[in-house]
């Protein structure tokens, strides 16, 4: 069986890379594979895969300041691009199952049924409406308009391939729910929880006393900064730091942060790539991770920062909230709960041992995500999709 997938991504870079190479992984042992991406150089794998550059037209749109904010639109001519150079490529190619990720791969799915293919949309996010809806929630606060949302151009492509598409494939039960509360039938959409790399992503001791909190991401609209700021500010901890690893996306929480980090000492913000270094050195420095998005398909870094044995703190929004065992190895809490938020991190810093335990209990969780778990899943939908006997 000859397969597609397809990201507008570089595999393996980013979250987004991640939870792609996870599925090159499984895919690579069920058919014969071919992967296109974005991105110039072609990385070493025992399958094919083909790096399709970048969109110009999205380079100059951010080169140029008059436009450079409107991000919607250089995502959608930078997804337009690639979702092109894909379906010329399968005009050529054989394919009996296309994956490819939600808002990138409309012209890919036409192409490839053409040719009496599957078609199988991958989504990273929660569904895209209910995560527009999130967005604008958020730009509401920071009355910054003009930034963050999801192109109209987006969204309808998305319908598209949601209509063309054989099955949808998310990353927690959190966002299959967000499609069956849209009106999807719940035997359409799978879930394929991601996994970590347990040996590269480990336990190291903690050589200081600071109650270190830490979190990992973009300071976007939707992955809920301020409310963990907030939150911090009002726990009023002893010896403690807000750790933000992570630029900003938008004008107005990037002067949100420079006020922040102006007027607090003890909240840092840092950049690191994990691709180039050593996690632990991040991770292994801080006490509890805190992922408080309003919307979040999984949030990776959660399992990763598990797998370093932090607890971690998530929403019920976000699909890390799966692996999630509330007061056992972290705590799942409301969007937007400031105050919630606040409580429990007095607890954990107030309560050093069980703090410690619940990384331990982390640890274990994230231990079970193993790989093999994963194609494990991967077979079960292969079966049930009636593609193995």
């Amino acid at each position: 069986m000859k397969v597609i997938l397809s990201c507008n991504t570089p595999l393996g870079t980013g979250g987004q890379g991640a939870c792609l190479a996870n599925a090159a992984l499984g895919l690579q042992e069920l058919g014969d594979l071919t992967v296109f991406c974005s991105g110039e150089e072609k990385p070493q794998t025992s399958f094919s895969v083909y790096p399709l550059g970048h969109s110009q037209w999205s380079h100059r749109l951010l080169a140029t300041p008059v436009l450079r904010r409107r991000n919607d639109l250089a995502v959608l001519l930078s997804d337009l691009y690639f979702d092109n150079q894909v379906s010329k490529h399968l005009k050529s190619q054989e394919c009996d199952l296309i994956m490819g990720v939600a808002g990138q791969t409309n012209l890919g799915f036409k192409a490839a049924k053409q040719k009496g293919a599957k078609a199988w949309l991958y989504c990273l996010n929660n569904y895209l409406p209910f995560m527009q809806q999130q967005i604008q929630q958020e730009i509401k606060s920071l009355s910054d308009p003009t930034v963050a949302t999801m192109n109209p151009i987006m969204l309808h492509r998305f319908s598209q391939e949601c209509q063309q598409a054989d099955l949808i494939v998310v990353l927690s039960k959190v966002a299959k729910q967000t499609f069956v509360d849209a009106g999807f039938a719940s035997e359409k959409v799978a879930v394929l929880t991601p996994f970590v790399d347990t040996n590269r992503f480990h336990p190291t001791p903690k050589r200081d006393e600071v109650f270190r909190v830490l979190y990992v991401g973009t300071i976007e609209p939707r992955k809920g900064v301020p409310y963990l700021v907030n939150a911090f500010l009002k726990a009023d901890i002893p010896n403690s730091e807000l750790l933000i690893v992570g630029g900003t996306s938008t004008r107005a929480l990037r002067i949100f942060m420079e006020n922040t980090l102006s007027q607090n000492s003890h909240i840092k913000q840092e950049f690191w790539n994990f691709n180039q270094t050593d996690p632990r050195e991040v991770f292994g420095k801080c006490s509890v991770l805190v992922l408080p998005s309003v919307e979040d398909g999984f949030g990776l870094v959660a399992l990763e920062a598990m797998a370093c044995g932090l607890p971690v703190i998530v929403t019920s929004q976000c699909g890390a909230a799966d692996v999630v065992e509330d007061g056992i190895n972290g705590f799942v809490i409301p969007p937007r709960d400031i105050p919630t938020l606040t409580e429990k991190l007095q607890f954990l810093a107030e309560n050093q041992a069980i703090c410690a335990e619940m990384g331990k209990a982390a640890r274990t969780t994230a231990e079970q995500q193993t790989q093999a778990r994963y194609q494990q899943e991967f077979h079960q939908i292969f079966m049930h999709q009636g593609l193995l006997n």
